[in-house]
């Protein structure tokens, strides 16, 4: 591999483990917004909404138009945009400001993530596709995973408006990410061999007929697991904080962050055997896998509530990668497209999703009773995957079988 494309898969990789270091901090604030600003769970669950719904509308039109254009929007920038909003949503106690920033970071996340995933998708080995897309959103799930416990280390030292100290972070990493590409592409002389390289790595064959219907099921089943992954990890704070578990934030905190790492050890997991044995496959596999241990995450048990957390992270997770790249390989290029359905769009429902589990848990007067609602979009997601009409080996393998790279 050229070694100025592997300093821009560095550099992505890098700029999306910090970016999703700022997803899940609105979501461990909610019982301290909820008992700071007095807001019932629904004003809560928006608050959420906001920030998917805002994303998820932005990035399929920010793909698409990159696709038809070429253009793509600067990677450090929108890690900057992402950072800073978040970060701020924590000192201010104006709950329509809030929204604002909370909308203002999700243009942020929506712009970065199709430029990162195109950036991946062309310079990555076709054989290894997977492999790439699994090492890249993994990168952003352990940022995620440790989001929760820095935020829940500076909420207990300094309160709830220390976490506004986490945009320097993000503008740091902005800055190294803006010098890295300057010097990336002053070894590939003026990007002449790099654009030759990303042509390369970005042919791909035209699409079948119908192509719509199993992308249209992929996307459908990636937003309902979103809906119900989503939900778990927006409320499951503060079922733990305000619920019969009585725990305190930095417990509830350290649990969410080791429930994201075990989401991690699903997506690696789920993407060296999409490669290995068919995205189809291992998708109804991990898909189905999840349902028991969802409804484990209820029990009154600590133990079997722990291990029901981590078990449902790991299969519903190991899906995540498989997902994305299914999409990928049935919109051959139009990755950017492909990456805002996945990635925005999809978390967009999960994100009213949560609203929609705040009103009912208003209306049942139980959080929990609302929360093992997302029962039905867990089961309809396997059954859905069956349905997919999709090669029942990966496309990685029957293509480029010799290509190889690494990073």
């Amino acid at each position: 591999m050229d070694e100025s494309a592997g300093q821009k898969i560095r550099g992505v990789i890098f700029g999306h483990f910090l970016i999703d270091i700022y997803t899940p901090i609105l979501a461990l604030i909610l019982p301290l917004l909820i008992a700071g600003m007095d807001l019932s769970y629904f004003l809560a669950g928006m608050i959420v909404t906001v920030f998917n719904v805002t994303s998820s509308v932005s990035q399929p039109f920010v793909g698409w138009y990159g696709d038809k254009t070429g253009w793509r929007a600067s990677v450090p920038l929108c890690l900057v945009i992402g950072s800073v909003g978040i970060s701020l949503t924590a000192v201010t106690g104006n709950y329509v400001l809030l929204l604002f920033l909370a909308a203002g970071a999700a243009i942020g996340h929506a712009l970065f993530h199709p430029a990162a995933m195109d950036i991946m998708y062309r310079l990555s080995p076709p054989a290894k596709r997977g492999l790439y897309n699994s090492i890249f959103t993994t990168s952003g799930s352990i940022g995620y995973a440790v989001g929760p416990l820095i935020a829940g280390i500076l909420i207990v030292v300094g309160g709830l408006p220390a976490v506004a100290w986490l945009m320097i972070p993000g503008i740091l990493g902005a800055t190294w990410m803006y010098r890295n590409n300057r010097r990336s592409r002053g070894k590939s002389g003026a990007g002449t061999k790099a654009k030759v390289v990303e042509k390369n790595a970005s042919e791909a064959a035209p699409r079948k007929r119908f192509w719509w219907v199993p992308a249209g099921l992929v996307v459908s089943i990636c937003s309902l697991r979103a809906w119900a992954y989503l939900g778990v990890i927006t409320y499951l704070p503060t079922l733990l904080i305000l619920g019969h578990h009585g725990m305190d934030m930095f417990t509830a905190s350290a649990i969410v962050t080791v429930m994201l790492f075990f989401g991690v050890a699903g997506q690696v997991v789920g993407g060296y055997m999409s490669d290995r044995f068919g995205r189809k496959e291992m998708l109804v596999l991990g898909l189905a896998c999840a349902i028991p241990f969802f409804c484990l995450i209820f029990s009154t048990n600590e133990v079997l509530m722990y291990f029901g957390v981590m078990m449902y992270a790991f299969f519903a997770s190991s899906c995540y990668v498989m997902s994305v790249t299914m999409t990928q390989d049935l919109l051959p290029g139009n990755v950017g497209f492909a990456s805002g359905l996945t990635l925005g769009f999809s978390m967009g429902v999960g994100g009213l999703g949560a609203a929609l589990i705040g009103w009912a848990a208003d209306v049942l007067g139980s959080l929990s009773s609302a929360m093992f609602l997302l029962i039905v979009p867990i089961i309809l997601c396997p059954v859905l995957a069956l349905l997919i009409k999709y090669p029942l080996k990966s496309l990685a393998r029957g293509h480029d079988r010799g290509a190889d790279g690494d990073i």
